[in-house]
């Protein structure tokens, strides 16, 4: 396992290097020609960082409904968790490990890839936009992981720490959920599959605290994390930026940072 988590980052970023350093590939979104995938993958980056309040209504339920069960689950994570592993039988054990697969980035990226290369235009737009979003979660995920130095449940399933300051400690959050939810957002967007892209994102979620690898909290901050990437590609490449709702953004300024409030309708 360690080696193979050695050679998970180099072997992603080759094949996100390889599509993206394609010539062709910044041509798949007709509205945004000029604009390469990574510029695109930087400048919603940024407004994930600056405007994590853009969106609509649905989305504002959802980022709602998302904390709620953070603040639920930090009260119940070794519970929930606990309750997970009694249900545990030779099937699960045996379909889980495969399932998990599911969120590994670097399959998803070898995936895209081959629905770029041999997929029609429409599937080469979209296999941009899933390689962005990728590539967001990719960074973001090491980001948080990094902040929150959580441990494993397969550590100490009794009690779990936070802000060891060791970067082994990697739990939070779920970087395999992340990547499913994230890839759930755009493939069922662009391919009406929602009905089953999602209880794919939600299995991968369910494999990662079945294999002793996280606590359900993590998983919720992946699926969360993972939603607003997603949809925040989305809303970059079908300009849903304008759609009725209020928007917080921060910018620099001279004497200080400015935070300004606005509203679309």
């Amino acid at each position: 396992m360690t080696a193979r988590r050695h050679l998970a980052a180099p072997l992603f970023f080759f094949v996100a290097y390889i599509i993206l350093s394609n010539p062709s590939f910044s041509q798949a979104d007709e509205t945004k020609t000029r604009d390469s995938v990574w510029s695109n993958s930087w400048r919603e980056f940024q407004e994930i960082l600056t405007s994590p309040f853009t969106g609509t209504w649905e989305g504002y339920s959802l980022a709602t409904v998302f904390a709620g069960a953070l603040a639920v689950g930090l009260h119940n994570d070794i519970t929930w968790y606990h309750q997970i592993q009694a249900q545990r039988n030779e099937w699960q054990n045996k379909a889980m490990v495969p399932v998990t697969l599911l969120g590994d980035g670097l399959f998803h990226v070898a995936g895209y890839a081959a629905l770029y290369k041999y997929g029609s235009v429409y599937d080469q737009k979209t296999a941009a936009m899933a390689v962005e979003g990728q590539m967001l979660v990719a960074v973001i995920s090491q980001m948080v992981k990094a902040g929150f130095t959580a441990t494993r449940p397969g550590e100490n399933d009794q009690n779990r720490q936070w802000f060891t300051l060791s970067l082994s400690n990697r739990s939070f959050a779920s970087g395999h959920t992340m990547t499913a939810f994230c890839a759930a957002a755009i493939l069922g967007d662009a391919y009406q599959i929602e009905w089953i892209a999602y209880p794919a994102a939600l299995l991968v979620g369910y494999s990662r605290i079945y294999n002793q690898q996280h606590w359900p909290l993590d998983v919720i901050a992946g699926a969360g994390i993972g939603l607003l990437i997603g949809h925040a590609v989305l809303a970059f490449h079908q300009g849903k930026e304008g759609n009725p709702g209020m928007r917080f953004s921060v910018l620099p300024g001279e004497e200080g940072g400015r935070i300004i409030i606005s509203w679309h309708f």
